[in-house]
């Protein structure tokens, strides 16, 4: 599993950064034509923000791994090891399904908006709406790794004391 997930991330990682910088681009060029030529592109702000949805799904979904995201871990941090270990479980359990329930909606819904077409772009509106589960499924997967990998430490930590 964490072979596949080194793969993934590693692939969320140099799309990341590609779209980054292509997207600062796309936005510095358009205000360049709006402000001083007063001729902006039409898809240049609505290709800007497709950009955003996916670096955003993609960059969540890189940041499971090392932690990144905001947790609360003060009423952790105040219990012993098999309560932390119990916090835990219950925490990721709850996590992984919302996750399973948004990449199942969220798969549904874009699959649904194929006819729909970008305003500026023309493109289906299912290429910036499939971000979303593509970016949940990461998340699952990395979630449900740092799950085992959690429980496995606490275990081998248990049954040494």
């Amino acid at each position: 599993m964490r072979r596949v997930n080194d793969l993934l991330l590693s692939l969320c990682k140099y799309a990341i950064i590609a779209m980054v910088p292509m997207m600062t681009g796309i936005i510095f060029v358009q205000v360049v034509l709006r402000y001083v030529f007063e001729s902006p592109f039409s898809w240049a702000e609505e290709l800007a923000r497709y950009l955003l949805i996916w670096i955003t799904c993609l960059g969540s979904a890189y940041a499971i791994r090392d932690g990144m995201h905001i947790s609360i871990g003060y009423l952790r941090s105040k219990l012993k090891n098999s309560a932390q270990t119990a916090v835990s479980a219950a925490i990721y359990v709850m996590t992984l399904g919302f996750f399973v329930y948004c990449i199942k909606e969220g798969t549904m819904f874009s699959l649904a908006q194929w006819t729909q077409r970008s305003t500026a772009m023309q493109i289906p509106m299912t290429v910036p709406y499939i971000a979303i589960p593509l970016g949940f499924a990461i998340m699952f997967l990395v979630a449900l790794e740092c799950f085992i990998d959690e429980i496995r430490n606490s275990s081998i930590g248990n049954a040494a004391v």
